[in-house]
């Protein structure tokens, strides 16, 4: 009998097939990885369709929210949700899970700061509009490369290339305007306003920096090289780091360099000491400002404070607690004649060192540890001279540039805060608000414009009505990269009822702790009773599985009343109930 090959004719399985193209992202594992915005606007372009069409009809639908076809809705949404897509806000997770799940790409957090969530605040993290290197685009056109926005140049505290060692540009050559990071028709290398190619060769000599700005240039090319390292390590960690590494790093340099002196290490890094100790705790971490300036002044880079497990050996920072000044002896505390001393000492040390140009009296009295007020209560007179010699520099130019920022500021499109204004002075906005009171005014208003109140509304509004647990007022607020004051001074009524609920919520956590902790007690109590051992209050705190429970008030009255239950005499013990 002849036999035949047998052919297996079962349809092989198909792998998964994506909603959109496949579209790989550019860069990761590199200082050059590329913006989630850069890749939206890439894959558009892929589909042949503008980035609003790919919004509109595909993202937004698929995260659940009404498209109402509104200039105004449009409008809101390009300049207010497109601004955090590159951040680190629960909107920028949702956009990329959807993105994720559309393309099956699965990096695409590593386009944004999604890695760095928990140990890096979202304010001050992002710019509000697009800056690039001519240079590098125009490299890119002419070696047939494909033109994208690099995640490094959307953040804010990055102002020059990393490659070119340029400042970075902020505005159209041709229209002179801003371009935000994603529009209805953006394109990467192109205005999205006139179109203009932004990597004209005119513009490159342009961006040569003048001679007396080369200084300031090399600590930005710091920062643009530790922050590619942050972006380009965020795809090689094996789990993005926690917020108890901001408290182990600070309680290590507090220990080992500082002598766990807070306040000595909290001048020399030039920060408050609140903030430090906030950092400590573990209560707080560091917006991306603060933790770049801690972390040039601990001579570290980021990536290191925020991964490593031990402080790095090969740069030690170059202080000693001795080195640095005297500081107040504390809040509560009144001020000693030999605190006067020390004040009238550090003073005069001021007003005979020589520099160019002078420091002001509130940077005197940081570098001593006392408020500018204390100085000027205890040492009104060298306080004066100080006050005076810094203000002889000032000419009358410098008070028209003065004017000239504030009315910059007024006009542009990223809205700054008056003390960000000031502090290009060293000045604080009470000097500004004295010279110009109603331009100080309309930068104040112009900066509160950029708050989106009706969104904040609808947030609150979402949280008392949903069943899912309930987050503080403070967290909402961290959350849309706000300030709590924002919620706190424009809806009372509803962050009153968010925090009533919120307590309640507390309330009912604790009672179901504490009774499950009094079960435990009394469980304790009685094992230790049957095998003849007297149930001390120690040693039923051994069986605990926190033994510091027994601290609650609750907790000891379990305890006792066990006791009572169990026949031992309980007339010498307290009773809190």
């Amino acid at each position: 009998m002849e036999h035949y090959e047998e052919w297996d004719v079962t349809i092989p399985p198909l792998p998964s097939r994506s909603r959109l193209y496949h579209l790989e992202p550019i860069g990761i594992g590199t200082p050059y990885v590329e913006s989630l915005t850069s890749y939206i606007a890439r894959l558009a372009e892929m589909h042949c369709v503008t980035p609003r069409n790919l919004i509109v009809r595909e993202i937004l639908p698929a995260q659940s929210q009404r498209v109402i076809p509104t200039i105004l809705a449009y409008g809101r949404f390009w300049s207010g949700q497109a601004l955090t897509l590159n951040s680190l806000t629960p909107v920028t997770k949702q956009w990329v899970e959807v993105l994720q799940s559309f393309t099956l790409c699965d990096t695409l957090r590593f386009l944004t700061m999604l890695t760095w969530s928990d140990v890096i605040g979202v304010l001050k993290l992002v710019r509000r509009n697009r800056a690039w290197c001519p240079a590098c685009y125009e490299e890119w056109r002419q070696n047939h490369h494909v033109v994208y926005e690099p995640l490094l140049w959307a953040l804010v505290r990055v102002t020059t290339c990393l490659k070119h060692r340029q400042p970075l540009v902020s505005v159209c050559p041709q229209c002179h305007k801003s371009l935000p990071f994603l529009t209805q028709i953006t394109r990467p290398g192109y205005c999205t306003h006139c179109g203009v190619w932004l990597g004209d060769a005119f513009l490159l000599q342009a961006m040569e920096a003048p001679s007396n700005e080369r200084e300031g240039l090399e600590h930005q090319h710091w920062v643009a090289q530790v922050v590619g390292e942050l972006l380009a390590g965020a795809s090689h960690l094996s789990e993005p780091p926690r917020k108890e590494q901001i408290a182990a790093m600070t309680s290590l340099y507090i220990e080992q360099y500082a002598k766990g002196n807070i306040s000595a290490l909290a001048r020399w890094v030039k920060l408050s000491r609140n903030a430090l100790w906030t950092y400590n705790r573990g209560t707080a971490v560091p917006n991306f400002d603060s933790l770049l300036h801690l972390c040039s002044a601990l001579s570290l880079t980021p990536l290191e404070f925020l991964t490593a497990k031990t402080l790095p050996n090969q740069r030690i920072p170059q202080f000693v607690v001795d080195n640095v000044p005297v500081i107040s002896p504390g809040k509560w505390r009144p001020v000693s004649t030999d605190d006067v001393q020390r004040m009238q000492s550090a003073l005069e040390g001021v007003l005979a060192e020589e520099r160019d140009p002078p420091p002001c009296l509130i940077e005197a009295a940081k570098s001593i540890g006392y408020s500018a007020a204390t100085l000027r209560r205890h040492c009104p007179d060298l306080s004066k001279r100080i006050v005076a010699r810094y203000r002889r520099q000032w000419t009358e130019e410098d008070y028209h540039q003065m004017k000239q920022e504030l009315e910059n500021a007024l006009k542009s499109a990223e809205r700054v805060t008056l003390s960000a204004v000031a502090q290009q002075f060293g000045w604080d906005s009470r000097g500004l608000r004295k010279h110009f009171p109603d331009l100080c005014r309309a930068v104040v208003t112009h900066y509160h414009e950029r708050f989106d109140y009706e969104q904040v509304r609808r947030r609150l509004q979402d949280v008392l009505t949903s069943d899912e647990g309930t987050p503080s007022v403070d967290e909402l607020a961290r959350q849309m990269g706000y300030g709590r004051n924002i919620f706190r001074t424009n809806f009372p009524d509803l962050c009153k009822q968010v925090s009533e609920r919120r307590s309640a919520v507390l309330r009912n956590h604790h009672k179901e702790r504490m009774a499950t902790l009094c079960n435990e007690i009394r469980q304790a109590a009685f094992h230790l009773h049957r095998q003849g051992t007297y149930p001390s209050k120690r040693q039923v705190s051994k069986q605990l599985s926190d033994p510091q429970a027994m601290r609650a008030r609750e907790a000891y009255e379990a305890w006792r009343l066990t006791l009572e239950e169990l026949g031992y005499p309980t007339d010498h013990l307290k009773k809190y109930i």
